[in-house]
């Protein structure tokens, strides 16, 4: 029979691990949060190729502003199948923002289309 603090112990180690996890949401706040914060490199880690090269080229020419003051309010969040949209707002009050995702090899990547 299983102690009963061993049960314990294993039922919160497994909730705080599913917790950490790599969440299209959790995801999406890792990512914007660095980009506010100017961390490139950083917000790069949680983005596909293409929109790695895009904040690099943005970078380059003095096209990302920092804010230091951003905070990640989750809305919500759309999953269809290998695809999520994360809806999420800068402030309590602040409007909807919305951050597409896509799932390669298993991992949640941001995925920014580049503007036509």
């Amino acid at each position: 029979m299983i102690h009963p603090l061993l049960s314990r112990i294993a039922l919160f180690a497994f909730l705080f691990l599913m917790s950490c996890g790599d969440s299209p949401q959790s995801v999406a706040k890792n990512f914007t949060e660095n980009l506010a914060k100017g961390r490139i490199s950083e917000a790069k880690k949680y983005a596909t190729e293409p929109t790695g090269e895009m904040l690099d080229f943005a970078s380059k020419i003095g096209a990302m502003p920092v804010n230091p003051d951003f905070t990640f309010v989750y809305v919500e969040k759309n999953v269809d199948g290998d695809k999520a949209t994360v809806v999420y707002r800068e402030s309590v009050d602040g409007p909807d923002e919305r951050i597409n995702l896509v799932r390669i090899d298993g991992e949640w990547k941001v995925h920014m289309q580049t503007p036509k």
